[in-house]
């Protein structure tokens, strides 16, 4: 798969990109990124599914990103040159490539088409994550949840009535996705469908009414 951030380029820089690479593949429950290592490659997620972890302050370690094919991480540490901010694990078998500091700081420089697409990323997540940081701020976790839910179904299609959300993350997704645990994704879930809210299903969440989700 053509990571997403290439796809916006030309052919011959996205050949020049990836050919600059090293493949490398892992299987489930394999660190890829210790965090605080001082590894400092760029990755991109070809195949596969990766969870991105970081240990919190108080010593609890927290999940917050599940990244899909098509993602690529690691460019913090590719740009400054510190210590990795977070732990990177495969949750499936995954394949990847690898791009070398050295040779991405020399692509940067060459190719201005590519520093604007990381750019750009950099961006994109930026202001997802002070979306993220607005939502724990001021809503409760249920409501992170329900918002989330909505999200993921209008991504499907649905914007009124029932919707299916499939396949649908797993509960350990979810809970990376909020920044929370899995177990109190689970417990906020039970809730939900005890009120028949939702219908959960290997891979599927039904919702039984948008509008009733999110009180709308």
């Amino acid at each position: 798969m053509v990571p997403e951030i290439l796809r916006s380029l030309s052919p011959a820089i996205r050949e020049k990109v990836l050919s600059a690479c090293v493949p490398l593949s892992f299987g489930p429950g394999k660190t890829v990124i210790e965090e605080n290592a001082l590894d400092q490659d760029l990755y991109f997620l070809q195949q596969g599914q990766l969870l991105v972890r970081a240990l919190a302050a108080n010593g609890v370690e927290v999940a917050f990103r599940v990244m899909e094919a098509g993602d690529c991480f690691g460019e913090f540490a590719a740009i400054d040159g510190l210590p990795r901010s977070a732990s990177v694990e495969t949750i499936t078998q995954v394949s990847l490539a690898r791009l070398p500091r050295e040779r991405f700081l020399g692509l940067m420089h060459s190719e201005p088409d590519f520093a604007m697409a990381i750019a750009e990323m950099i961006t994109r997540r930026a202001r997802a994550l002070s979306a993220q940081l607005y939502e724990m701020a001021t809503l409760k976790l249920g409501d992170r949840l329900r918002l989330e839910l909505r999200r993921l179904s209008l991504a499907q299609g649905f914007v009124s009535g029932e919707a299916l959300i499939h396949p649908a993350p797993t509960h350990q997704a979810l809970a990376a996705r909020l920044a929370t645990t899995r177990e109190s994704v689970s417990r906020e879930l039970s809730r939900l469908a005890q009120t028949g809210i939702i219908t959960c299903s290997r891979q599927r969440i039904i919702i039984a009414d948008l509008a009733r989700l999110t009180g709308g």
